[in-house]
């Protein structure tokens, strides 16, 4: 059946010739007025449209030419043709028919438009390049009929085919012949009407006698080729470029997205080898693990990195087998390191700046590593890379330069403990020693050792005079001299107590260096003390931590050159006053107080001889657990609580001894007076002996006014008495009154018998002994007249005590019994209950109220001297006793008498 053309009259009142087409057997269609006509286009996708009266609307003119759809003006009775070329011309039913079938260009080509459209619209649906490429050809084959397509793309220099129709050939398109590497150059699509007759085609099969060529995309070529001469037209050229236009778009997407994806795992695998790098331990491993991820994480299979090494870019490392040729010094590399940018060279020949020292280098990536070095990779291709490889290489060598200075500073901060840390032995040393040879060695070893300052040199001062008296082993015993600090360097340093650095000696005015091979200094100063001074043969040898390190070392050196100077003059103050010490007379201690105690530091030889304390006993322990009595502690507290205070302290104390409790005069003398609880040194001067004989004169002067008293007041009575009945004896001759002159003259021996015994004897006395205190009572008793009393003894044990002065108390209390206790008195004597000693008791009337029974002087008897008692107090103060009168069970007198 032949092929009828349908098309679509459009006007209200269609002409007769635009009828009578519809009664044609090649024409099939129908009219539809102008509100109408855009639907049935749409829904019956005419051939061709036939526009009467000019009443095409403008929608419908729009969707005709999106369709490609050719549209034939016929306006009234003469209808008139409207189709690409805009031309229009009379005609008739026949020249109409004639228009239309030239306008559709017949079947065929009606039919290639829409099963291109068709295929086109597949193409979008391709999600790989590879299918993609394949189908272009395809739909060329069998949509637009060609007999062959190829599509070409570059490839290392040339052209290689990426897809062809089946069974057709996919030879190798050399980069600069023939019509495809023409049409890539100039981007103009070309008609080759006749294969041998062109002058640049190169016909790859003899078949093949005419063709087709269009750029697809930006670096692809499109080819049909035909086995007939002129096989090509310009509707397949135009039906062509639509095809390569829609699959160069669909490519172009597919390679961003291909791109993008491939970058994004580039990216990530990149970040996941991050660690692996980040973690790298040291250098080598660092820049080892650089061109590994370079190559299999990045696939750069050919790097190269260069670090900065005694002032010069040495390779390091790399996977290239021209790593011995990578120039250094000039070109890209150079000018990367220089500049501290990067660079793409996508044409190393063509570069004026690329110098590649192996010809075969096409291009390159040269990115800066920091300040430290360069990591490149390169290629003996051109354009092998692109701005992506360059921001992942450096991506990647951002985390390398990371991690070099993470490496470094924690290398630098190894290398500085290690130096601190030796620093801190050094200065344990220094605090260990002893002489200042020592020292000055230790702190020139330690500058040499420690810091490899290995020309270095000790000066200090003497007056205004610098004397060198230590230097390393790397300078020359001559290179110093004693120096005036007016003069260079080191006498600025000592003069303003600062520090310098010089990185140019020569450049210095203040300099005055002792020899002309030296180029740097630094100049420390040691305190005030003396001055350090390290020096090399090379500029800018040292650097501010040199400078620091070295302050630092001689901080160390001043304060112990201090401390040995300091304990040096010590140790002869100690020395001078440890003999001072030694020979004090009296007994010395050296104190510490802590916690409020006097703790023994030392004690000297008097000490020992006194308190009867070895100095081993005593030293580390309080002072006053040895040598203050019971009795003493609470006053020992308060010169404790002064002496914390940092007061002096200047008394009068008891103290036990080896010979007993003694008196001292106490002084003591913190060494820093109002410091808390400085430590300082007691003296205990002895004054016993003094005290005895200002107590024994205190005593003969109560005597020698007991004495007077007597003899003033006493013994004026009965000598009185006596006067006065002699003068009645004279008068009156009545002899019987030398009675009472003969008791006068007893009561006066009596008196005067007592009296001699407190001037004579008073408190004093002799040897004691371990006596029984029952036979001591009664010996006593048959000692006195007791007038019928009665003795009773209740006392067992033995008393220490002197026994001639022991039975005189008891003679004085049983005779002051018996005047004062009634006519026939019994007297006790018994030991105490609740204490150690004895007492004395009668059942007579006791002592009268207000009344001191120990008074001198005081009776209440005529009989008495009033001189019993007070003897009796004094033989038992004599004995260390203490004796007090209380009222006995029957009522009298009871004396009790502890000893101890």
């Amino acid at each position: 059946m032949a092929h009828r053309t349908e098309i679509l009259v459009v006007g209200e009142n269609p002409c007769r010739a635009a009828g009578s087409l519809l009664d044609r057997d090649a024409f099939v269609g129908r009219v539809e007025p102008p509100p109408a006509a855009l639907a049935a286009f749409e829904e019956s996708h005419p051939d061709c449209l036939i526009a009467c009266d000019d009443s095409l609307p403008a929608s419908l003119a729009a969707a005709a030419a999106e369709a490609g759809c050719p549209i034939v003006d016929c306006p009234g009775g003469t209808p008139a043709t409207r189709g690409e070329d805009g031309e229009s011309d009379d005609c008739s039913a026949a020249d109409l028919a004639d228009h239309v079938t030239a306008a559709v260009g017949g079947t065929p080509n009606r039919t290639r438009i829409t099963r291109l459209h068709e295929g086109a619209a597949e193409l979008v649906g391709v999600d790989d390049r590879t299918d993609l490429h394949q189908r272009v050809v395809d739909i060329a084959a069998d949509v637009l009929d060609f007999d062959t397509a190829v599509l070409y793309f570059r490839e290392n220099g040339g052209f290689a085919a990426a897809a062809v129709t089946d069974g057709a050939g996919s030879d190798r398109v050399p980069p600069d012949e023939g019509v495809v590497a023409h049409v890539a150059e100039t981007r103009e699509p070309t008609i080759v009407d006749d294969v041998e007759s062109h002058p640049i085609a190169q016909p790859r099969d003899e078949r093949h006698r005419s063709g087709l060529v269009i750029p697809f995309g930006d670096d692809g070529v499109f080819a049909a080729l035909s086995t007939r001469p002129g096989g090509f037209n310009e509707v397949d050229l135009e039906l062509a470029e639509l095809l390569v236009t829609h699959g160069s778009q669909v490519d172009a997407r597919l390679r961003a997205e291909m791109d993008l994806r491939n970058r994004q795992e580039r990216i990530t695998r990149l970040h996941e080898a991050a660690p692996s790098l980040i973690g790298a331990e040291s250098e080598s491993a660092l820049y080892q693990r650089v061109v590994d991820i370079a190559e299999d994480v990045l696939n750069l299979d050919q790097s190269v990195l260069l670090m900065e090494q005694d002032g010069k870019l040495q390779p390091i490392g790399g996977h290239t087998d021209s790593l011995e040729k990578v120039s250094t010094e000039a070109g890209i590399v150079a000018r990367t390191f220089d500049e501290e940018r990067s660079f793409l060279v996508d044409d190393a020949e063509a570069n004026p700046d690329a110098d590649p020292a192996d010809e075969t280098v096409k291009s390159a990536i040269s990115v800066p590593v920091g300040s430290s070095g360069v990591f490149q990779v390169i290629s003996d291709e051109s354009g092998a890379f692109d701005e992506e490889d360059l921001e992942l290489v450096e991506l990647l060598v951002g985390y390398a330069e990371s991690t070099l200075d993470r490496i470094r500073s924690e290398e630098a901060l190894r290398e500085s403990r290690r130096v601190i840390e030796r620093l801190h032995t050094t200065a344990m040393e220094l605090g260990a020693v002893e002489s200042e040879d020592e020292l000055l060695e230790i702190a020139i070893d330690a500058a040499e050792d420690v810091l490899d300052l290995d020309m270095s040199k000790l000066d200090l001062r003497e007056g205004d005079m610098l004397v060198p008296v230590a230097e390393s082993g790397g300078i020359s015993e001559d290179a110093g001299r004693k120096m005036h600090i007016s003069e260079g360097i080191a006498g600025k340093t000592a003069r303003t107590g600062e520090s310098f650095l010089h990185t140019d000696i020569h450049s210095d005015p203040d300099s005055r260096p002792t020899s002309p091979e030296f180029e740097s200094a630094i100049s420390v100063p040691v305190g005030d003390l003396g001055v350090f001074q390290a020096v090399s043969t090379e500029r800018e040898a040292f650097d501010e931590e040199d400078l620091e390190l070295a302050e630092l070392l001689m901080a160390h050196v001043g304060v112990a050159l201090q401390r040995v100077r300091a304990e040096a003059d010590l140790r002869r103050q100690r020395d001078s006053l440890e003999a001072l010490f030694e020979n004090i007379p009296g007994a010395a201690v050296a104190y510490e107080m802590i916690d409020g105690e006097p703790i023994v530091r030392r004690v000297n030889g008097a000490f020992e001889r006194t308190f009867g304390y070895d100095a081993d006993e005593v030293e580390g322990n309080s002072l006053d657990e040895f040598i203050v009595p019971p009795d003493g502690e609470a006053e020992a507290e308060v010169y404790n609580e002064q002496l914390a205070n940092g007061e002096r302290v200047q008394t009068e104390v008891e103290r036990e001894t080896v010979d007993g409790t003694k008196h001292f005069l106490l002084q003591v003398t913190p060494l820093e007076v109002g410091e808390e609880n400085a430590p300082g040194y007691a003296i205990y001067s002895d004054v016993t002996e003094r005290r005895e004989r200002e107590a024994e004169l205190r005593r003969q002067n109560e005597r020698l006014d007991q004495f007077a008293s007597v003899v003033s007041h006493d013994l004026r009575n009965p000598l009185n008495v006596a006067s006065g009945y002699l003068d009645l004896v004279r008068e009156t001759g009545d002899l019987d009154k030398l009675d009472n002159v003969e008791d006068a003259l007893d009561r006066m021996n009596h008196l005067v018998t007592d009296l001699l015994t407190l001037a004579r004897e008073g408190k004093d006395v002799g040897e004691t002994q371990r006596i029984p205190l029952d036979s001591v009572a009664r010996e006593a008793w048959t000692h006195v007249a007791t007038d019928g009393a009665s003795l009773a003894v209740e006392a067992d044990g033995t008393i220490d005590a002197d026994p001639d002065r022991l039975i005189e108390l008891f003679e004085n209390l049983y005779r002051n019994a018996v005047e004062h206790g009634g006519e026939v008195p019994t007297v006790t004597v018994g030991t105490l209950s609740d204490r150690e000693g004895f007492f004395v008791a009668d059942d007579g009337p006791g002592i009268d109220d207000g009344i001191d029974p120990f008074d001198t002087g005081v009776t209440t008897s005529d009989e008495g001297t009033g001189f019993g008692l007070p003897i009796v107090e004094s033989i038992a103060e004599a004995h260390g006793w203490s004796v007090s009168v209380t009222e006995s069970e029957n009522g009298g007198a009871r004396f009790d008498f502890v000893t101890a």
